[in-house]
């Protein structure tokens, strides 16, 4: 049974829980179609398959994310639709020739926004009227009790360069280019309301931010940079989650090291999904117990793709007795779990959780 109590005691890290919470940010929709023995279309379905696949939560995507990537409204695994600003790519991983995923790329090169003109024109929507919040209430109908809605919203950082591109914003960056900063302001504004907007829901357990910040080295611009126009508008929205006492949530790929404290002064209880290429969750865990939940770190690069399910059952339970041990954990994908995730991986993955993630952790 969901128990969304469980999930924000591991997340608050106030101790160990019962349980050590499942998280993954996206399922891929074949996986989920699998799982439910029917195709996974609609929020009745997303809320059958959270359920079903041992999720304390529904997630949601609102706001700037669905404007730049095209993403409907319940996003687990949703699909792409054709209004994206983004160039479609059909994928070069997928499991059939007939199946219907694609993949958006951001811009490497140029944007659709390069100068004032092109800010002024670009179809900004109204944070009020322009995403579907009834999608909440289609939710809250459906949610078994103990269950609750994580809303994503995030992208104050990604989408001012998947909009100009990215060498675009890094050579206006270089060059101390107003319209980088003006653009940042324009989509903070538009997410800050939408989160407004979202905390008015009693369902809703949680604010989750996907915002990539970095890469396998380190951060993909200067940690000064971000710290002067990025984490102030994070922060301004966390004082929002933070005043209706619910559970703020970061996800960024890449090594954060040199910016973690920066996302806890943020206001940031959870850190997702601690990929194993770029960070060391041992460590992190070492040094940010009791402040920072940490949420993910089964290896999608080589395990949960390139593993057999022994395989994955064997690297949670790793996960499970060196990470989860005094709770601030929930375990998951290092980063999602896409559609060339083997499903019998994927099914080793949530039942060896579930099997072996009870408290105290030990005697495996």
């Amino acid at each position: 049974m969901p128990d969304f109590e469980n999930f924000t005691k591991a997340v608050l890290c106030q101790g160990e829980p019962k349980r050590v919470p499942q998280f993954d940010g996206t399922v891929a929709q074949d996986i989920k179609s699998r799982l439910l023995g029917r195709p996974a279309e609609g929020i009745e379905a997303e809320v059958d398959f959270c359920m079903k696949a041992g999720y304390d939560f529904v997630p949601l995507t609102l706001g700037f994310r669905q404007t730049i990537r095209g993403e409907k409204q319940g996003i687990m695994g949703a699909t792409q639709m054709d209004t994206t600003v983004l160039k479609p790519m059909e994928a070069q991983y997928n499991p059939t020739a007939e199946s219907k995923n694609t993949r958006m790329w951001a811009e490497e090169g140029s944007g659709q926004i390069h100068d004032r003109a092109s800010l002024d024109a670009f179809p900004w929507p109204d944070p009020d009227t322009a995403y579907d919040y009834d999608a909440i209430r289609q939710v809250d109908d459906l949610l078994p009790d103990g269950a609750k809605v994580i809303i994503n919203i995030g992208y104050i950082f990604t989408a001012p360069w998947m909009l100009m591109g990215l060498e675009d914003f890094c050579i206006a960056l270089a060059q101390g280019e107003p319209l980088v900063l003006e653009l940042i302001e324009r989509v903070a504004r538009t997410q800050m309301r939408v989160v407004e907007n979202v905390l008015q829901y009693d369902c809703v357990g949680a604010i989750r931010m996907p915002d990539d910040l970095g890469h396998t080295g380190g951060t993909t611009v200067s940690p000064r940079f971000l710290r002067q126009y990025i984490f102030p508008w994070h922060k301004k929205i966390g004082e929002m989650v933070h005043a209706k006492g619910l559970p703020y949530l970061f996800h960024s790929d890449g090594r954060l090291y040199d910016v973690i404290d920066d996302l806890v002064e943020c206001g940031y209880h959870s850190l997702h999904p601690c990929e194993p290429a770029s960070m060391d969750i041992e460590k992190l865990k070492q040094k940010y117990a009791g402040r920072l939940c940490l949420c993910g770190n089964i290896n999608l690069d080589s395990t949960l793709c390139l593993g057999t399910p022994e395989e994955v059952a064997e690297e949670v339970k790793l996960r499970l007795r060196t990470v989860a041990p005094g709770g601030g954990y929930c375990c998951g994908s290092s980063n999602s779990v896409p559609e060339y995730v083997p499903f019998d991986n994927y099914m080793a993955m949530i039942g060896t959780i579930q099997k072996y993630g009870k408290y105290p952790i030990g005697g495996f």
